[in-house]
């Protein structure tokens, strides 16, 4: 049997304060422990946590626990460094507290984590205080050294899972214990989309989860305004994220040749982002004769992100697996219709009236959905889309959400104290 609660999105369940009177006359200090978070060498890992902990400061103090491992080669080549540090170039103190990286992915590996972010709480307690919850996003390893924390200083504890899949944390044995652990311990478990959060109960039915969908921007992605319409000019299509198998772009730039092929000329692609398969992606164009049809636009930061989502007209995510899709959310916020593919989170972000979902790796399956641009054979409403978008995932909802969810893990957290007591 699952445990889901899937209320919309800024919808809190019954029973649930979301106001703020829990505290009235304070701020309660909120903990996110981070097990991504953007640094020096990955501006953009994690940046979603980021997002979250700075909405977040509007309502709670906020602090944010980074422990890592340092790979050897990284600290050989300076890319790295193992000091423990305070930054506060986010608006927010972040504790980053490194430690070397010995047997990777063993529980060798996973204790000397938890060591480290043991490290870390002692540090920001002395200087911070003691938070009154830690919100841990990814149950590995972030989740399973929070619920260690949590038992040892007696704070409630809440996992956020985004992982895609989910079975990238099970790959071994003493990795399905810790998992095990770790969401048994919590006292709230969050996943990111319905698909994702019926995946955790495959692995263990007996966890409650609740699904809390990601916040997006909408205060920052934002429709341009009236711009040139696609009827002067070919129709645009833009793609952004990781250059990694998992995103399934090889199937895009399958799909483009296709349609070169049918005739389809009025249009053009854009490739946001980098990764491990940047150079193996520009080959296949390259073989497929669509190098000037595509353009690969590189790394783009989130102010990149909004300039290219503004000159769109359709993104495209054709995924294999993603538990969420912020993109998909973001192009909506500016008023964009997106196509993306049946693969977990899309089929909770897009409805009928903001996008198409088509099968994942299917290159025909693209080809149709975006002919159907093409011709005009689908049409949407940019004010619809961004409003369903603002009223099920934009700050406020998020914001309302996730504080009744605090406020109810604190409730039961106190009650249940008292009665051991």
């Amino acid at each position: 049997m699952l445990h889901l609660s899937t209320s919309a999105v800024g919808e809190p369940e019954r029973g649930v304060e979301t106001d703020g009177q829990m505290f009235p006359g304070m701020r309660p200090r909120v903990l996110i422990l981070a097990s991504w978070f953007p640094d020096e060498r990955s501006p953009l890992a994690g940046i979603f946590v980021l997002e979250q902990a700075q909405l977040l400061s509007e309502r709670y103090e906020v602090a944010v626990l980074v422990p890592s491992l340092v790979k050897w080669r990284h600290l050989l080549k300076r890319t790295a460094c193992v000091g423990a540090r305070v930054e506060t170039t986010t608006g927010l103190p972040v504790y980053r507290e490194p430690s070397l990286s010995l047997l990777p992915g063993t529980r060798t590996s996973y204790s000397r984590y938890c060591a480290a972010a043991a490290r870390g709480f002692r540090r920001l307690e002395r200087s911070w205080g003691q938070p009154a919850l830690i919100h841990a996003h990814v149950v590995l390893p972030g989740g399973w050294a929070a619920v260690n924390l949590g038992k040892r200083h007696g704070v409630p504890v809440v996992i956020t899972e985004h992982s895609s899949p989910f079975s990238m944390h099970l790959g071994t044995s003493p990795k399905q214990q810790m998992v095990r652990f770790a969401l048994s311990q919590a006292d709230s478990v969050l996943a990111v989309s319905p698909a994702l959060a019926e995946q955790i109960q495959t692995f263990d039915s007996s966890v409650t989860v609740r699904v809390v969908g990601n916040v997006v921007r909408t205060s920052f992605f934002t429709p341009q305004g009236e711009a040139e319409g696609p009827e002067s000019r070919p129709l645009r299509f833009l793609c952004v994220g990781l250059l990694s198998k998992q995103k399934g772009f090889g199937y895009l730039l399958e799909a483009v040749s296709r349609l070169q092929r049918l005739g389809y000329t009025a249009f053009e692609l854009a490739i946001g982002g980098d990764g491990k398969e940047r150079q193996s992606l520009a080959q296949r164009a390259q073989a497929l004769r669509v190098s000037e049809r595509c353009t690969f636009l590189g790394l783009l930061d989130r102010e990149a992100v909004r300039t290219w989502l503004r000159w769109t007209d359709v993104l495209v995510l054709p995924s294999l697996h993603e538990t969420f899709g912020i993109v998909l959310g973001e192009a909506m916020a500016c008023g964009k219709p997106v196509i993306a593919t049946r693969c977990g989170g899309p089929e909770y972000v897009v409805t009928p009236d903001t996008g198409v979902l088509v099968e994942p790796g299917n290159a025909e399956a693209l080809v149709e959905a975006m002919a159907a641009f093409l011709e005009g054979r689908v049409c949407f409403d940019s004010r619809t889309i961004r409003r369903s978008v603002e009223q099920r995932f934009g700050e406020q909802a998020f914001l309302g959400r996730l504080s009744g969810v605090y406020e109810e893990t604190l409730a039961d957290f106190r009650s249940k104290s008292l009665t051991a007591t």
